[in-house]
Formats: C-alpha cells, structure tokens, sequence
C-alpha cells in the first residue's frame, strides 16, 4: 500500500465561525494533492446556520480544485456519522476532523508526512505526549482521562498514550472493512483497539486539544464510563468479530 491521498471527514452540527477556520486551516497547511476530498457529514439537528457556512467552505474547497461533498448521515449520532462517511471515502487514506477546532487541525500536514512513510499504519495525535497540552479543558475531567489511558495502555499492552481523541489517519480500506459499533463518541476507541488487536502499529505525533470555554457539548463525567465498554468488549472479541461479514483479513493485506 502507499499514500496516495486523503479524505478528510469533518462531521458538523451547529458549528459557524470554528468550521471554517477548521477547513481554512487544513487547505493552508497541506499540499493540495494531498487532499481527495472533504466529506461534510450533516444531519436534520444540522443548523441553517451551519449550512451556510458549510457553503462557504465549498468555495473555499473549489479554488483549491478539491472535491467537496455534504453527506446526509443514515446512520443515527457521531458513530453513525463517521461509519457513513468511512464507507463513501474514496481516497486511499481516511482522517477525521470535528468541527470545532478540538482535534488539532493544524496537525494533520503532520500526520500526511507520517503516513507517506507508514502507509498501512495508522498515525493519530495524542494528548499525553510531550509537547501535546489541553485548553480549557476540565480538571476533573483531565485527571479522568489521565488513569484511563493508563488502564488503556495495560490492557492492551501497547505503547500507545491515547485512545480516546477521535483524530486519526487510517488506510480507507481498514476503517471500511472494521465493524465498528459503537453510535455515539465512543467510537473513537474502536478506532484505535479494534486495529491494534488486528496487529496495525499506530505512530503518535503531540497535538493541543481546545476545548472552547462556552461549549455545550462537552460530555458529563459519567458518560466518560462508556468509552469502557468498546474497549473491554474488543480486547476479548474474536478477529472475526471485528470485521463487517463481506470482509476477510485477507482483504486488509
């Protein structure tokens, strides 16, 4: 395998001002073949407001000649709308990008250069590295986070510092292939445990993780408690479990 291009999944819900600076960022930050298309993941919660800014970064999109495209989600919550988005990339790589600026969009030109080197290897970025930092984001909630991924790395034997911020770069054909389960946030530890148990290296680079000082949609503590259940689910599942029923691991090769 080798990288060829990326598409880039930015799900978007009732961002503004954030969405574009979050696709301005990217389209200044990367080479433009790099880039095969950005996927705008929406749905009937998606605000008037929104879409007129989703607009907007279309035309940003077409001066740079790349592919933009506004996918209703079919499936329900964030899970389901990047499990949409995974099934109609066409680059041969996948990342992730939220709308808000959390997942350190400026890291993504970072991430490309990692994955011309590791193409069947999955980059991610990573709060707990050193150079990485958080703003804005709760104490308690931080301290949380802390043991968690410390429990995460024991569990899994791996190296890896964190399993739960949704940014990482994939080969297409691996997240297409995954049968991922999890609807709501906790998706993105099946992004890292589901690969890892199916013996995929994951490379981190340090990124900043904002979180914006008026943002509504930071979970509660509790909801913290779900990301547990993917990931003891998947430390014991069989291989076979972790792929769609049409695939086989041989298809990953």
């Amino acid at each position: 395998m080798t990288f060829e291009n990326v598409s880039v999944i930015i799900p978007t819900l009732r961002e503004t001002e954030d969405f574009l600076q979050t696709l301005t960022t990217i389209l200044n930050t990367c080479e433009a073949p790099d880039i095969k298309e950005i996927i705008v993941v929406v749905c009937k919660a998606t605000t008037e407001e929104s879409f007129s800014f989703i607009e907007k970064g279309r035309q940003l999109a077409e001066t740079r000649d790349i592919s933009y495209n506004v996918l209703f989600q079919t499936r329900p919550y964030l899970g389901g709308a990047l499990m949409d988005g995974f099934q109609i990339a066409t680059g041969s790589h996948v990342v992730v990008e939220t709308a808000d600026l959390n997942t350190a969009p400026e890291n993504l030109a970072k991430m490309i250069e990692l994955a011309k080197k590791y193409p069947n290897d999955i980059i991610s970025s990573s709060r707990w590295m050193k150079g990485s930092s958080f703003e804005n984001y709760p104490a308690v909630k931080k301290v949380w986070n802390y043991f968690s991924q410390l429990f995460l790395r024991v569990l899994y034997f791996t190296k890896v510092t964190d399993f739960t911020w949704g940014t990482h770069l994939a080969p297409t054909v691996l997240y297409q292939a995954i049968n991922f389960q999890e609807n709501r946030h906790p998706i993105a530890v099946e992004e890292v445990v589901i690969p890892l148990r199916l013996g995929v290296k994951i490379h981190e680079i340090p990124g900043t993780c904002h979180v914006k000082l008026d943002d509504t949609s930071v979970q509660p503590l509790w909801a913290n408690l779900l990301y547990l259940r993917p990931a003891f689910k998947w430390r014991f599942a069989s291989k076979r479990k972790m792929l769609r029923h049409d695939m086989n691991i041989d298809d990953l090769e």
